[in-house]
C-alpha cells in the first residue's frame, strides 16, 4: 500500500472591505474527495487484514503460553485450517465455538 499523502487543506480567505482575496483556499472537488476516499477505504481494509492477524498472533501465543504453563512443550503444533471439512480426525474431537481439535 502506498502512503498517504495529506493535501493540506486552506481556507479561502477574503478580504471583506476590499473584497480582495487573500488566500486561494484548496478546491472541494472531485478529485480532492476521491482522494480522501480511497485514502480512508485502503486504511480501513488494512485495519481489517491487521486486526485477522493480531487475532491469530494471539491465539499462537495462548497456546504456546498454556503448553509451556502445562510442561507440555516437546508436543506444541499449531495448524490454521480454512475449514475442518478438509480434515479426517481420527483420534480426537474438534470445538467448532473454540475453533480447535483436541487430540
Amino acid at each position: 500500500m502506498k502512503p498517504y499523502e495529506k493535501i493540506g487543506w486552506v481556507d479561502h480567505v477574503v478580504d471583506v472591505a476590499t473584497e480582495e482575496v487573500i488566500q486561494e483556499g484548496t478546491p472541494v472537488s472531485q478529485t480532492n474527495m476521491n482522494h480522501m476516499d480511497d485514502g480512508i477505504f485502503e486504511n480501513r481494509e488494512a485495519v481489517i487484514l491487521h486486526e485477522g492477524l493480531i487475532a491469530a498472533n494471539q491465539q499462537e501465543i495462548k497456546v504456546l503460553k498454556d503448553a509451556t504453563l502445562n510442561n507440555m512443550v516437546n508436543n506444541v503444533f499449531l495448524k490454521n485450517f480454512d475449514s475442518v471439512e478438509a480434515v479426517l480426525i481420527i483420534s480426537g474431537v474438534f470445538d467448532p465455538v473454540a475453533r480447535k481439535i483436541y487430540v
